[in-house]
């Protein structure tokens, strides 16, 4: 009997302090990918690539194939936002870019460029593609003459239109494939004002802090 008064005693003192215990909070998810597209977030890319003169149709003159490293410094302009695959945010990035004329007349270019990009950010997602549009200066030793007036002036407009996908590596780093397409003129300060039309890809790599 004073065994059972016992053990009734012990049972009743678990009891109550399981009661008066609160549940576990269930754990947090931590949304990496969230994080570092956070307003303010800066990223810093270095890519390279080539890019092969596109004719338009009216090109009497030599091609001009471009090889081109970029360094790049972004900074979200916003946190992410939306939902389904057009949720994103937004980013603004300066690019400062030089290479060499692998074909056609000229040997060097070298220009900046400012961007404003838009990532696609799913949760957790370890690919995050990207579309952005950039203009700047460009300087080239591509000569009027050489180039049949394909450029006109040693520093001219740069525009460039690119499609990317970054690969998470980790929650800092990434893999970086674009393809894009690029412009150079003098928007008709000097005529003749026909332009290099560019379409190529780059491959790199990128880090957030």
């Amino acid at each position: 009997m004073r065994n059972l008064v016992l053990l009734v005693l012990v049972l009743l003192t678990v009891g109550s302090i399981y009661a008066g215990s609160e549940p576990p909070a269930p754990p947090v998810v931590r949304q990496e990918t969230q994080d570092v597209f956070g307003k303010g977030s800066k990223e810093f890319q270095s890519v390279a690539g080539l890019f092969y003169f596109f004719d338009r149709g009216d090109n009497d003159g030599p091609s001009i194939d471009l090889a081109v490293a970029s360094l790049r410094l972004g900074t979200m302009l916003s946190n992410p936002h939306g939902s389904g695959f057009f949720a994103g945010n937004y980013e603004l990035l300066a690019e400062v870019f030089g290479g060499g004329i692998f074909q056609g007349p000229g040997n060097v270019e070298a220009g900046a460029t400012l961007f404003l990009r838009y990532n696609f950010i799913q949760p957790q997602a370890r690919v995050i593609p990207y579309m952005q549009i950039g203009g700047g200066g460009v300087y080239t030793d591509i000569s009027e003459t050489g180039s049949h007036g394909l450029v006109s002036l040693p520093v001219e407009f740069n525009l460039q239109g690119t499609g990317g996908l970054r690969f998470m590596l980790n929650q800092r780093c990434s893999f970086i494939l674009e393809a894009g397409y690029r412009h150079i003129s003098n928007a008709a300060i000097e005529l003749p004002n026909r332009g290099v039309d560019s379409v190529g890809g780059d491959l790199g790599f990128g880090f957030f802090f």
